[in-house]
């Protein structure tokens, strides 16, 4: 078996060595793409720019428009728009760690990047990241999230897929500054202050949010507990040197005081709070170089700090966490006519300097992992418009030896259709407190497995693209707490499959709209448990979006339907029908009244739907406690002035 493994191993790199001699000389003709199609340029699924409609795997882009139109307050709330995405709250603030799971495709191990530096939060069992922690949207350009195995691009973790926050930088020459100001229902207030500029190549950010809110209410008018009071700074510096050379420097800072219900239900919570803080901040220097026509560098160094603070209130109840993460990236890319190959090196450090929960009966300290790994891929294209990508990733971590991830992606693409097939190979390793914690297991064996999809996206006319995707993951050695023991153990395997259709119309230049259809299924860990994460994953779900235009006003819809999401099997039974499949809808209207005003009104749960994004409890009759309901209607309004 081992040499099998070697010889395959050897046949790939033999491969990749060898695409950039074999297929140098062809040249490709290629059509020209009418301008709808080519969309965003994105850069994560392949780890270099390409247009959006080449990337020969299932992406979704979050654009500057989106984000503009839509007015999200955070990222968890832009993500609950994507296909295969699901965030689960058990608040509206999301601050406390376990209050936010993420899965993408069904599986909560992702990758989170921003600006391509990993982002992952490895102190806590419940996630990746707290997407409440990003939530100054105006600094963002767009969010790329790249469903499916990704693990020889982006190492350990990326079996569900990874999510790229993208920050905004001004290019052209000139200064802008803006401000605004947002109020709404739960005494929502949130002021936004931003000035950017470039004067003869160098080029800054500076931004810098406030957001409070208070107590909301649930569709049946029950008040729950809820409080927010965050500060969000942003600075970026850099400086371009002619058009070969560039270096910045960026900087935030995110602080917050809330509270939390302690553990859900309605009348008990009001009383019943968890209070707690939360200081995170993120330094990254990061070096871009064109060394000649085909070949380019591009280095970053960053170090992120995670601190919080939960339940200060309550001494037997204290959650506290001091996290820290050192990394550095270095990345080759050699593009000729119709060859890229990248090859680079990763390496970060994660360490818990501090972790204490259940009041310091669950505590350990001084824990560290460090992750190092090579990895190279070579997209190379032939026959006109067909292509094939190898890849090679070899991971060598300080707990759990050594790994080597491969994949290959075959592809035909001439710019109205784009098909592919491939197959991705990950491997994931325990977090710190699944190690160490009280319900940690020290001898945990880091889990593997491999990802295949299919996909295609077509132009089916002027102005009209469908997509479709098939994967099927099957894992080993997955880590899941095991009740029984009262400890986290890997599972035997995991099979997952699911699909995303998708079609995109634009009827003219006033009205767009488009519709997703995404379906998971998982198998059950035992007997005793549902499919899907227990029933916590919906088997599946529609996400609509319509768009309207008239001059100065833009009015745009979005509804999402879950369907088949009963819970936990153990109380499945009770949950009322209305909590298992369901619609949600959003309305926004924006109002641009001169180049530099412009205005908006939101409103959220159009229909005033009682449900929850949890599932451990649904049903609210029994809201005695681990009821956690989203908020009812609610209303946003906000003015922006840019000068």
């Amino acid at each position: 078996m081992e040499k099998t493994k070697l010889l395959s191993n050897a046949i790939l790199m033999s491969m990749l060595m060898s695409t950039s001699v074999l297929w140098g000389g062809t040249a490709l003709a290629a059509e020209e793409t009418p301008e709808y199609m080519l969309g965003e340029l994105i850069v994560t699924a392949s780890r270099v720019e390409q247009k959006a409609f080449d990337t020969q795997a299932d992406v979704t882009v979050i654009t500057r428009e989106d984000l503009e139109k839509k007015h999200y307050t955070d990222l968890g709330d832009a993500l609950k728009d994507v296909p295969g995405v699901t965030l689960q709250n058990y608040g509206v603030t999301g601050e406390n760690y376990s209050s936010n799971r993420l899965y993408i495709n069904g599986s909560s191990n992702l990758v989170v990047l921003v600006d391509g530096m990993r982002a992952n939060v490895n102190g806590s069992t419940s996630g990746a990241l707290s997407p409440s922690e990003y939530a100054n949207l105006d600094t963002v350009e767009r969010i790329e999230i790249l469903k499916g195995s990704a693990s020889t691009l982006y190492g350990a973790d990326a079996v569900g897929g990874v999510i790229n926050i993208i920050t905004r930088k001004q290019n052209e020459n000139g200064v802008r500054t803006s401000i605004s100001a947002i109020g709404g229902s739960y005494n929502r207030q949130t002021y936004r202050f931003m000035n950017q500029g470039n004067v003869d190549g160098t080029y800054w950010m500076v931004a810098a949010q406030k957001n409070l809110a208070k107590d909301f209410k649930d569709a049946d008018g029950d008040k729950i507990s809820h409080k927010v009071d965050s500060k969000d700074y942003k600075l970026t510096l850099g400086h371009k040197f002619g058009d070969n050379a560039d270096v910045t420097l960026k900087y935030s800072k995110y602080k917050s005081d809330y509270e939390r219900p302690a553990n859900g239900g309605l009348l008990p919570q009001l009383a019943d709070r968890n209070k707690g803080k939360k200081d995170i901040d993120k330094l990254s220097l990061a070096w871009q170089q064109k060394l000649t026509d085909e070949l380019s560098n591009s280095m970053v160094i960053y170090r992120n700090t995670n601190n919080l603070n939960d339940s200060y209130n309550k001494p037997k109840s204290i959650w506290l966490m001091d996290l820290k993460t050192v990394g550095f990236t270095d990345q080759l890319t050699y593009k000729v006519d119709n060859n890229t190959l990248i090859a680079g090196y990763d390496y970060y450090k994660d360490t818990v300097n501090d972790y204490s929960a259940s009041g310091g009966s669950n505590k350990f300290s001084g824990k560290s992992i460090d992750n190092k790994a090579f990895f190279i891929q070579d997209e190379f294209k032939f026959a006109k418009f067909f292509n094939i990508t190898p890849g090679l990733r070899y991971t060598k971590t300080s707990q759990f030896g050594s790994n080597t991830s491969k994949s290959v992606t075959i592809g035909y693409d001439n710019d109205k259709t784009n098909v592919y097939a491939s197959y991705k190979e990950f491997f994931v390793a325990p977090k710190i407190a699944e190690l160490y914690s009280k319900y940690g297991d020290p001898s945990l064996k880091a889990a593997d497995g491999n990802t295949k999809e299919i996909g295609i996206k077509q132009q089916l006319g002027n102005d009209f693209t469908a997509t479709l995707s098939y994967f099927k993951t099957k894992a080993s050695n997955m880590i899941a707490y095991n009740g029984a023991t009262g400890h986290y153990a890997n599972i035997a395997s995991e099979n997952t499959y699911g699909w995303n259709f998708g079609l995109n119309k634009k009827f003219s230049d006033k009205f767009s709209s488009y519709v997703n259809y995404t379906h998971i299924d998982i198998a059950p860990e035992t007997a005793k448990k549902n499919s899907n994460r227990d029933g916590y994953i919906p088997r599946g779900e529609w996400k609509i979006g319509a768009d309207y235009t008239l001059d100065k006003l833009n009015v745009n819809m979005f509804a999402k339907a879950i369907v088949k999401r009963p819970g936990r099997m153990v109380t499945q039974s009770t949950v009322p029908d209305s909590f298992k499949s369901f619609w949600l809808c959003d309305l926004n209207v924006n109002y641009k009244a001169t180049d530099n005003i412009k205005a908006f009104f939101k409103v959220n749960n159009l229909f005033n739907k009682l449900y929850t994004d949890q599932c451990y409890n649904m049903t609210p009759l029994d809201s005695s406690s681990n009821w956690y309901p989203a908020p009812g209607r609610n209303f946003q309004v906000g003015l922006e002035y840019t000068f």
